[in-house]
This record gives structure tokens, sequence and C-alpha cells, in this order.
């Protein structure tokens, strides 16, 4: 089913995906931080390595936000733990090789001023890597610290910081406009309302820093995201977002229902229900668009289909039902006009599916629950997708009861995964924890399978332009 109709993207056996995970964990375990000559005791274990996904204007994935999340609070640690800290996660990242995310996305990396002098830093790529720079309370911004900055801008790399992190203790005053204006980009925390935030920053930041760019973070909502977008002046400065808003469910007036998404539904549900060739093709014929798609996507390379298909009932006879319903799947999320937030929230559920997946492999699920974790991550964001409840979104689906109780009710053994990789992409770190010892997950087996399903959620997009 799903599991072998996308594994033919990835040319690895569960058993090579375990060993690959335990090469993971035991380098992150050898990493220069254990090497220093501090005495300061570290956590067993890194911790796990979290990537938010951050959009353009059009809601595109265009980069992503790296940072560790582990048992020490970090702004409350002293210099020396900061800097064990900040080696111990850059080397995690390099082994993890996280660079192959990289191809046509930027990725946000999260250090402290401390580490301005590591040289490690040099093995990222300049042209796709911003470093935030996180303050340490008992070190601040000095001349010696603008002067590395300097260095490094001069050497093509870039920076991020949060401006409201940098206050009196960690950035003496006259030193505030010597940091900020070798920045590249300031980040803005949306956690309250958005026209309440906005105020401030449109008051005072926009013209103290009137050539910076701005990521806005913490958007929870479509609402709160217009205001971005279209509070004149600040629409031209903001180039980046994050947050729950790509997944908020807009309510949606009858008679709104898009006229494809609909037909394809139903074309999956009489796929489902067994009808006949004639009675699917029927719906195909009326809208040529749709077929003009689904061929695209059956004919991509990632089927390895040894000649083109031209019509549904070849489909039907070399793909078989199943493999079609996959097909469709991806239609579903790109049925409408190319917008950038439905290939986003494919993308998404790419993710979910194939991460969910790996980690019911990782924990011993059988063939079967495996394909239907894959189900389960598929279909998360159909309500956010359509624009209606989910139980609206899956009925003419019929899919198997675990799938929907875990869908619908949050409950049953495919839950606690579906949770997980929610979790990770909120950023809940205690909730990440929880949910990884519950399954009885390592975290560097959750680091490696959360990127390698990045890696493979891009490839189907790629494959299937």
């Amino acid at each position: 089913m799903f599991k072998s109709l996308f594994g033919s993207l990835t040319g690895k056996g569960q058993a090579q995906e375990v060993k690959e995970s335990r090469e993971v964990k035991t380098a992150a375990a050898s990493t220069p931080a254990a090497e220093s000559g501090d005495n300061i005791v570290l956590p067993h274990t890194l911790g796990f390595v979290t990537h938010q996904p951050l959009h353009d204007l059009q809601q595109r994935v265009v980069a992503y936000e790296f940072m560790v999340r582990d048992t020490v609070k970090r702004r409350e640690s002293s210099a020396g733990q900061w800097l064990q800290f900040d080696r111990l996660m850059i080397s995690t990242l390099i082994n993890m090789d996280v660079f192959r995310l990289l191809n046509s996305r930027r990725a946000l990396v999260h250090v402290s001023t401390l580490s301005l002098q590591d040289a490690s830093l040099e093995a990222f790529p300049s042209d796709r890597v911003y470093f935030v720079l996180n303050p340490a309370i008992d070190d601040p911004v000095s001349n010696s610290t603008i002067a590395l900055i300097d260095q490094h801008r001069a050497q093509g790399r870039r920076f991020a910081l949060e401006p409201s992190l940098f206050d009196r203790r960690v950035l003496p005053e006259a030193l505030q406009d010597e940091l900020f204006s070798r920045i590249d980009l300031l980040i803005l925390d949306f956690s309250g309302a958005a026209d309440e935030v906005l105020a401030p920053f449109m008051d005072q930041m926009l013209a103290r820093y009137p050539a910076a760019r701005w990521y806005a973070r913490n958007i929870s909502s479509s609402e709160d995201f217009d205001v971005c977008v279209k509070t004149p002046g600040a629409a031209k400065r903001f180039v980046l977002f994050q947050g729950a808003f790509l997944t908020a469910v807009r309510s949606q007036s009858a008679g709104k229902a898009d006229a494809s998404q609909m037909r394809v539904l139903e074309i999956m549900r009489l796929l489902r229900a067994g009808a006949e060739t004639q009675e699917i093709d029927a719906q195909f014929k009326l809208d040529s668009v749709l077929l003009f798609k689904l061929l695209r996507f059956i004919n991509s390379p990632a089927n390895g289909l040894s000649r083109k298909v031209m019509s549904i009932e070849e489909s039907l006879l070399l793909l078989g039902r199943e493999s079609l319903f996959k097909w469709l799947t991806l239609l579903l999320f790109t049925s409408r006009k190319d917008d950038g937030r439905s290939v986003a929230l494919l993308e998404r559920s790419l993710f979910r599916a194939r991460f969910m997946e790996t980690l019911g492999k990782l924990g011993g699920n059988n063939r079967l629950e495996c394909e239907h974790l894959f189900l389960s991550g598929m279909f998360s964001l159909l309500d956010a997708l359509m624009h209606v409840e989910m139980a609206s979104a899956l009925s003419p689906l019929d899919l198997p009861p675990t799938v929907a109780d875990a869908l619908l009710n949050q409950r049953g053994m495919f839950a606690p995964y579906l949770a997980l990789a929610i979790s990770a992409e909120q950023d809940n770190a205690d909730r990440i924890v929880a949910l990884a010892e519950l399954l009885k997950l390592e975290p560097a087996d959750v680091n490696k399978a959360h990127i390698d399903a990045m890696v493979w959620a891009q490839e189907i997009l790629v494959q299937s332009e």
C-alpha cells in the first residue's frame, strides 16, 4: 500500500534506517563539547532538535528554524554552559546532515553570542544559513562581539536576532544600534494579539531600522497573518512567518466549497467503494484539468513506470486502486490553483505521514499498522485544506477505524504518534519528551526520523512537478 508506493524514493529498509539512527546518536555523544576543559555536567543526551517551517508572503515553505530543547533552562545558564550546548548542537546538526534540506531553502540555526569564536560555524553553508544570536546573561555584548560579527559578515555569513531578548543586562544601550545595524533579519514575537504587537513596532522599530527585514514568529491565526501582510508599512518589511496560522480552519460560507476538491473526494469515494472504471472515468471527463494533473503525478519518475499512462483505464490496470488512491491524495491538495498555502499543507502532510510511519517502524509496529500511521499523517490536515470540520472532510473516504479514531477523537494506538508530530511542529518541548518516552523512542532516533521525513517530503514535491 502506501509504504510500497512511496518507499522507492528512499532506497533503504527498516534495518538500515535503525542502523543509521544509532550512528547519529553515537556521533552526537562524542561531540567536541565533551572534550572541553570546563567542569560542567551536561545531560547524557542533547535532547530534541526541533524544526519550525518558515513561510513567505505566499505561505510557501522557504526556510526552517532549528533549535535544541533539553532539560536545562538555557536563559538561566552560565556562559560556559551556553558555549558547551552550542558546540553540542552544532555538532549534532552537522552529524544529522541537515544540509540535505537546504538545496532550495534556508536554515535559521540558534547559537549564543559566545559561539562567534567557534570555528565549527564555518561548516555551515554561508549562502543558506542565518545564525540566530541568543544572549548569554553573564557575558554582555561588547565591542569585541561586534568585531567578531564583522569578521563573519566579511566571509558571507548572515545573522538574525530577537531584539526583545537583548535588554540592558546583555546589551549596553550605546551598542544597540551598532549590533542591530549588522543583523540581516530581526525577529518579532506575535505571542500576543497581532495589532498590539504591531503598534510599538510601527511606532519605533520601522523608523529606527528602515532597511531591516523582519521575521514574524508565533502567528497564531490566519487573521493575524492578514494583519501583518496587509498593514501599510509593515507588509513590505516582513519576509518570513511562522506559527499555527497555516493549519487554522477558516469558516467557509455555504456554497463556497471548492468544486475540484469535492470532485476528487467523490472519485476517492468511488475507488474505496469498488465502482466500475467507467463511473470513475466519467467524473474525470467533467474536469479535464484534474485528469491532466493526475496523469502528471502518475507519470513522474517517482512511480517508475516503464511507459506513460494516458487514461484512467490504463492507470487502474497498471497501478491498481490503492496506488491510484495515493495519487489522488496528492491531487486533493493541488486541485485548486497553485497557491502556496495548499502546497505547504501538502508538504506538511507528507512530512507527518512519513515521520509517523518511520516512528512506527522504530517502535516495532507491523506493516499494516505502519501503513495506517502513514494514512493518519496524510489526512491530518484535510480540515485545514478544505476549511471544514474534520468529520465532514473525512466522511467520503471510509478510512480504517484506527485512522479515523486518531484523526477525529485523538484516541487509539495512532494518536500518540500524531500528537508527537504536531508537538514537534509546535515546538512543545515538554510534550515531545513525554510522548517519546511513552512510545519508548530515543531522541536521536526521533531527530533522524524528523530530518529524513522532511527531505523525503521535499523529494516527493520536486518529482511531482
